[in-house]
């Protein structure tokens, strides 16, 4: 009886020491994913994380060149007023000798007061203009200076009323060439000397 009671004892130790090998680890003993999810926590990134995850933004280029634009918009220019401001356009020197180079004040435009703008290369800079016949949203972006001159991207979307009161839209997207320092005159809807102008845009540019 003693001795049945023993080998009953024994084949149960016997089959308990085979389960418990084959029972799964707790939870508990796997700390390391615990220790790598705490390390973010800390404000310190870990050099995988530096390397895999791109800048948000590029670095702004060093010593990019700034523009100081100014303009001046005068609307419904009549042929004497486009003739008289490409003459101005034509023997400008500089900024300085433009001021009042028009002997007639009835060939001068009605000027609206002038829009200052600083703007970097390769940066949209966009003005509205507007009148009882037109109104217009031109967006400028110089793209290249070269030998004090300066390359201009140009987007014009400009609505002007009809004499039969309809709408016309005009969009264009083209490049203009402006000198540094020297008045330039833009026309968004075309002028000449035989018929004037809807609108003119007077441009000085300076570079900071």
């Amino acid at each position: 009886m003693r001795l049945r009671t023993l080998i009953l004892v024994a084949f149960s130790i016997m089959g308990a020491a085979s389960v418990f090998p084959q029972t799964p680890p707790s939870p508990t003993a796997r700390p390391a994913p615990v220790q790598a999810q705490a390390q973010p926590q800390t404000g310190i990134p870990s050099p995988l994380d530096k390397e895999s995850i791109p800048p948000l933004m590029p670095e702004a280029p060093l010593n990019a060149p700034v523009f100081q634009f100014r303009f001046r918009v005068a609307f419904l220019l009549t042929p004497a007023m486009v003739t008289a401001i490409q003459s101005t356009s034509l023997n400008a020197q500089n900024s300085k000798s433009n001021q009042n180079s028009s002997s007639r004040k009835e060939n001068c435009p009605a000027w609206e007061d002038p829009i200052l703008r600083d703007v970097g290369l390769a940066a949209a800079l966009g003005i509205k203009i507007q009148s009882e016949q037109i109104v217009a949203v031109i967006v400028f972006m110089p793209i290249e200076l070269v030998n004090k001159s300066l390359t201009m991207l140009v987007q014009n979307q400009i609505f002007a009323r009809n004499p039969d009161n309809s709408i016309q839209m005009n969009t264009s997207v083209h490049t203009i060439r402006v000198p540094l320092e020297r008045l330039f005159y833009y026309y968004p809807l075309g002028g000449d000397p035989k018929q004037g102008a809807p609108v003119a845009i007077e441009i000085l540019v300076n570079q900071k």
